[in-house]
């Protein structure tokens, strides 16, 4: 696994690593369980499964063993917890990693990225001096788990006539599925999934919001949803960009009228649309997305969050 400065996340479900190799990719300390990363938004949680409390329950969740209370302080004090807990509104990623059953020289098996879902229980244990210990058994829930059964995630607007979605055509973020060829799309969808299986593979889940304005008209729909980032995207792959980003800007202008929850609005496009639609965009409060190679670039300031390339300067 080569060392990644952008915070790119490179590891699938699945894969082997070793605790070394993956701090020195991505730094951070080689003790503890739980290690939040400084220099990137990533958080890794070790576990042997099964053991303490620690454990695969059922519809993707896995439940974790939080710090216990140390000195004079409580478990909600502990600076790892507090990187659990607060992972959703910080836009951090949690990385739940898993030490094979059997001796294996080592290793580390890969097993997704989760969000925090709230603490199943506090557990009480008794220290070595005779003293109680508390901690929290933290219930996570896995990003696949969240994209396609969104449940009642919070909505960024009024819950009256705003609710959240499964995005379109979520056949297509299935984890057996992503790695599945798109050229039957047309070619928005082909590039809105393109970019939203991108997020999934970095941990974030993706959904589409419904506002539901008036009575008398069809509710709305946007695009890609990314809660964690409070980052609303409408894709554009039409034959001229000019026109796209105009009307991009105007439908996320809409959208956002009745959303008071994102703080970050952005177009997904098929290339660069060059400088003076950056401009344009940014002077209308949007950022531009673009394919860039294998990778992606954005003119957003949200770029190491996702461990893509940011372009440009933005005041915002």
């Amino acid at each position: 696994m080569a060392a990644t400065r952008s915070g790119r996340w490179v590891l699938d479900q699945g894969d082997f690593t070793t605790r070394r190799l993956l701090h020195k990719s991505y730094g951070g300390s080689l003790m503890g369980g739980i290690a939040p990363l400084q220099s990137s938004t990533h958080t890794f949680l070790f576990s042997k499964d099964g053991q303490f409390g620690d454990g695969w329950r059922q519809g993707g969740t896995f439940y974790y063993e939080g710090a216990t209370s140390y000195a004079s302080k409580s478990w909600e004090d502990h600076y790892v917890n507090k990187a659990i807990e607060t992972a959703w509104t910080t836009g951090r990623r949690l990385h739940l990693l898993l030490a094979p059953r059997a001796p294996a020289h080592g290793l580390w098996r890969y097993a997704g990225s989760f969000v925090f879902d709230g603490i199943a229980e506090e557990r009480t244990i008794t220290s070595p001096h005779g003293a109680p210990v508390r901690y929290p058994l933290y219930r996570l829930r896995m990003i696949d788990n969240l994209t396609h059964h969104p449940g009642r995630m919070s909505a960024p607007g009024d819950p009256r006539t705003v609710d959240v979605r499964r995005v379109e055509r979520c056949d297509l973020l299935r984890r057996d599925a992503l790695k599945d060829p798109l050229d039957g799309e047309r070619p928005e969808t082909r590039l809105s999934k393109t970019f939203e299986r991108y997020l999934i593979t970095q941990g974030y889940a993706v959904h589409r919001i419904r506002i539901r304005h008036s009575p008398e008209c069809a509710p709305l729909f946007t695009d890609t949803w990314v809660a964690q980032l409070r980052l609303l995207i409408e894709a554009k792959a039409g034959k001229n960009l000019t026109d796209d980003v105009r009307y991009a800007t105007g439908q996320l202008g809409q959208y956002t009228r009745h959303l008071p929850g994102v703080m970050r609005k952005a177009i997904l496009l098929p290339c660069d649309p060059g400088g003076e639609l950056r401009a344009f965009a940014q002077f209308m409060g949007a950022d531009l997305v673009w394919p860039e190679g294998r990778s992606w670039c954005t003119t957003g300031n949200w770029a190491h969050h996702v461990g893509i390339e940011q372009v440009g300067e933005t005041k915002r």
